[in-house]
């Protein structure tokens, strides 16, 4: 099984509702690792941008109104068959057509107001990703189950001033202090 990451956002019915974190909950439950995530609330431009696809449709207008009408979470899930896994945890986008334990089942209202959005191949997936998240706001690479970490992609090296090897590897001037906490009040004994 590949590791994949996908993008999912929990859409304004939901965030209205309060039901981010029980949505949230159902995703680490499935198994998918969050590792990246921001609240937003988007603009105009940006939700046209984003479901540009449908531009054609009759309910675009529809949609990206919605899509603005309340903040949305966005966020980069990683697992096992990411996508295809987040697909089955949301359920059908008719929450009538849902399975029991699904979001959607759970707390979409209808067809239209269906509590979440999740890519629907891995190269959507990357391009939506992409839109709400800069390469820099993301891991380089899985680090699941030992995974070995990631050599950085080519062109980040130059602008970490020539480091090139792994990703959390020395420097070029030896190697590099262990990350430490600030000091806060000390801990009584």
């Amino acid at each position: 099984m590949a590791i994949e990451r996908t993008l999912s956002i929990i859409k304004p019915d939901a965030t209205e509702g309060n039901h981010i974190g029980d949505i949230l909950g159902m995703v680490e439950k499935a198994g998918l690792k969050i590792i990246a995530m921001k609240m937003m609330h988007l603009s105009q431009a940006q939700a046209e941008a984003f479901y540009a696809v449908h531009a054609e449709r009759p309910f675009f207008g529809e949609l990206t109104e919605f899509m603005r009408r309340s903040p949305v979470v966005v966020s980069v899930l990683e697992g096992e068959n990411a996508v295809a896994t987040y697909r089955e945890v949301m359920g059908a986008t008719n929450p009538a057509n849902a399975d029991e334990g699904t979001i959607r089942k759970a707390f979409a209202k209808d067809v239209g107001e269906n509590s979440v959005h999740g890519s629907d191949s891995q190269e959507n997936a990357a391009i939506e990703i992409a839109f709400f998240f800069p390469a820099s706001q993301l891991p380089c690479a899985p680090l699941f189950h030992g995974a070995r970490r990631a050599r950085r992609p080519p062109g980040v090296a130059a602008q970490l001033g020539g480091r090139a090897g792994p990703a959390h590897a020395d420097g070029p001037g030896g190697p590099r202090p262990p990350h430490r906490l600030a000091a806060g009040p000390a801990a009584s004994p």
